[in-house]
Order: structure tokens, then C-alpha cells, then sequence
């Protein structure tokens, strides 16, 4: 982890727009956050275990856990967590819009502004392919090698 903890808690209420909430406890939308998660998962190749996620995340085992039991395609066995559909279909559904989203979710979890590089270690994606994804996201940019925010 690399800045204090910014996701506390999944937005699951009816008022649950899909975004973010950090204003009020540090919240996330469940599908939102579960969607970066699972997207994470994949790109890792194989199951990791449930610590690697919480420090990629920089959140709680009970987020993680939360977020697995929401998406049907993640489920956590022996402190792993899995994924349980095609992994390379999965992965080839995976558009820069995703990207950007995903990316954002790792971001603002680690609370700092992050540098490609470590978010090409932890996504295992090029800096190709994140810049891109970057790019394609309204409250993001890159500035001197570093994922800023300039809003939601």
C-alpha cells in the first residue's frame, strides 16, 4: 500500500450510481469496484492470493470478499481469489474504456498519484496499452510519467 486507505466500504444502496463516493466514507459502487477487480484478476493470468489483491486495491479483506460475492465470475477459495469464467475471453473483451476504469479504481485505491511504470507492473499491461486506456478516460491524464486525476 502506498497512501492511507480510500476505499473503506462498496456503495450498495439504491442510491449506488455505478461511481464514487469517497466523500461519504470512502465508498465505491460494488459493481464499479468488482468490475476492476475481476479485470485485475484476469490480467494476472492465474488466481492470486487474497493479500495480493487487498495491497493491489489498498483496501480491506472484507471489500475484496464483498466484491467477490457480488460478481459471479470471482469467488474466493483457501484465501485465493479466482476467477471462474474463460479467462482469454475475458481478457479479449477488455476495451481501453475498461482499461481506464479498472485503472482508475487501483489509483485512487492507493490514494496517491501513481506512476505507469508500477501500474504496468501491477495490471501486467504496456505502457502502450495504458496510456492508451488513460487517454480514453474523461478525469484522467498523464503528467510527467505519473496517472493524474482531474476530477471523478
Amino acid at each position: 500500500m502506498t497512501g492511507p486507505m480510500s476505499i473503506t466500504g462498496l456503495e450498495t444502496g439504491s442510491d449506488d450510481d455505478g461511481g464514487w463516493n469517497l466523500e461519504n466514507g470512502g465508498r465505491v459502487s460494488i459493481r464499479l469496484f468488482s468490475e476492476a477487480l475481476a479485470g485485475w484478476l484476469v490480467l494476472q493470468g492465474n488466481d492470486v492470493p487474497l493479500a495480493e489483491a487487498k495491497a493491489t486495491f489498498n483496501t480491506t479483506d472484507f471489500v475484496i470478499r464483498q466484491a467477490s460475492t457480488f460478481r459471479k465470475s470471482l469467488d474466493i477459495r483457501d484465501d485465493k481469489l479466482c476467477f471462474l469464467l474463460d479467462r482469454a475471453r475475458a481478457k479479449d473483451a477488455m476495451d481501453d474504456s475498461f482499461l481506464a476504469r479498472m485503472i482508475q479504481v487501483i489509483a485512487v485505491g492507493q490514494n496517491e498519484e501513481m506512476a505507469v511504470g508500477l501500474l504496468c507492473t501491477l495490471t501486467r499491461l504496456s505502457r502502450v496499452r495504458i496510456e492508451a486506456a488513460v487517454l480514453e478516460h474523461p478525469y484522467m491524464s498523464i503528467v510527467c510519467d505519473e496517472v493524474i486525476h482531474d476530477g471523478d
